[in-house]
């Protein structure tokens, strides 16, 4: 998409005269324009779409008690199916409101949820149960490609977390033989990784965004929960095999021409594989040796910066402001909690606070303005 110093570079060249740079700018900014009241109306809708179910639920937990659990069960399932089929019908049968539609399609696939936990506690199911969340994770998964939903794809990755995170807390030999940061390092490396296996199909190809950036968020936050010390190691010998696994799946993929061509971020991609590596190299010393909680706090702290410049490096040459936007916001979480560390017991409070926040706010300013920057050089992608 071009912007308005790529008009200014054609006219100043004389690739086109004057008459045709204003009617580029004015159709450009109608096409702005347009964009944005896009964005608006499927934020509106999702809100409101959430809204109502949420206003929904209410209402069924209000009168918990004065309704019978066979009527019960006939409101959750219906509201559940009567909105899904309102959502089809405006999608794809009415089609001047698809994107109400696909607020009304990700709205149903959050009731179809909220029903089953709500049915579990009428027949005394305890709620706080993995199954539950896997059935709803399950009934859910086929819309993304159904409906070619990334809303979905973003709802099911949280569900995953969270299906793993109750595994974890019911499984005595599960909490045995990993430690939970460990399990979501794997987790998001996987969730990442299926994002490329997407990206491989043209069809697939709608999902891969949002399955990257959810495995690379779950990565950079068991990363940083790495950087303030070692959690207790368990089942190192295997956790270093599965990370080295996982490792392979990436250069299988990132190592093949015919496969390479039809990915977009291989600098990311690789880091992943990298991480992979690193961490089974990891685990596999602390196996075998001792190694100085110093000595480990500052291996996770180069891996954690070394990750964010890489993604800026990345960001930078694909010319993906998400990227970019994802390494500038993490940086700073990293440098504060550094900042504590280091300065905490040396400086007066006073003096500590005020320090800090100024050097966070020049910090957030100069980041800010280089995205800015960053994005208006991009001629306009990400907008």
């Amino acid at each position: 998409m071009f912007d308005q110093d790529l008009i200014r570079k054609w006219l100043d060249e004389g690739t086109i005269n004057h008459a045709q740079a204003e009617k580029m700018r004015a159709d450009l900014e109608e096409y702005k324009a347009e964009h944005r009241s896009k964005k608006q109306i499927i934020a509106f809708s999702t809100i409101g779409a959430i809204l109502i179910g949420i206003g929904a639920i209410l209402f069924v937990a209000s009168n918990w008690e004065k309704i019978g659990d066979t009527v019960k069960i006939m409101l959750l399932a219906g509201s559940t199916v009567g909105i899904h089929y309102t959502g089809y019908s405006l999608k794809y049968k009415n089609q001047k409101y698809s994107r109400l539609g696909s607020a009304l399609l990700f709205l149903s696939a959050l009731l179809f949820g909220a029903s089953l936990f709500l049915i579990a506690q009428i027949y005394n199911i305890n709620a706080n149960n993995s199954t539950l969340v896997l059935i709803w994770l399950l009934g859910v998964f086929p819309l993304i490609y159904g409906y070619r939903s990334t809303a979905v794809a973003g709802l099911c990755s949280l569900l995953f977390y969270l299906w793993i995170g109750l595994l974890y807390s019911e499984r005595n030999s599960l909490n045995e033989s990993i430690n939970i940061l460990d399990l979501y390092l794997m987790s998001g490396i996987a969730i990442y990784f299926s994002g490329i296996l997407h990206e491989l199909s043209a069809k697939l190809k709608h999902t891969v965004s949002t399955f990257k950036f959810m495995g690379l968020q779950a990565v950079l936050i068991a990363l940083f929960i790495y950087t303030f010390g070692p959690l207790e190691s368990k089942g190192e010998e295997i956790i270093s095999v599965i990370y080295a696994f996982l490792g392979l799946l990436f250069l299988a993929v990132l190592l093949s021409k015919s496969l390479r061509s039809r990915l977009t971020g291989f600098q990311t991609d690789m880091s992943m594989a990298v991480i992979s590596f690193l961490m089974a190299g990891i685990t596999l010393i602390t196996t075998n040796s001792q190694v100085s909680e110093e000595a480990y706090m500052g291996f996770f702290n180069l891996v954690f910066l070394g990750l964010l410049v890489l993604l800026l490096y990345a960001g930078y040459s694909t010319e993906d402001i998400g990227i970019i936007n994802t390494a500038m916001f993490w940086f700073i979480p990293l440098i504060f909690a550094r900042y504590f560390d280091f300065f905490w017991d040396l400086l007066p409070r006073s003096f500590f606070f005020i320090i800090g926040g100024l050097a966070l706010l020049t910090l957030s300013v100069v980041l800010e303005r280089k995205r800015r920057e960053l994005k208006a050089k991009f001629a306009g992608v990400g907008e």
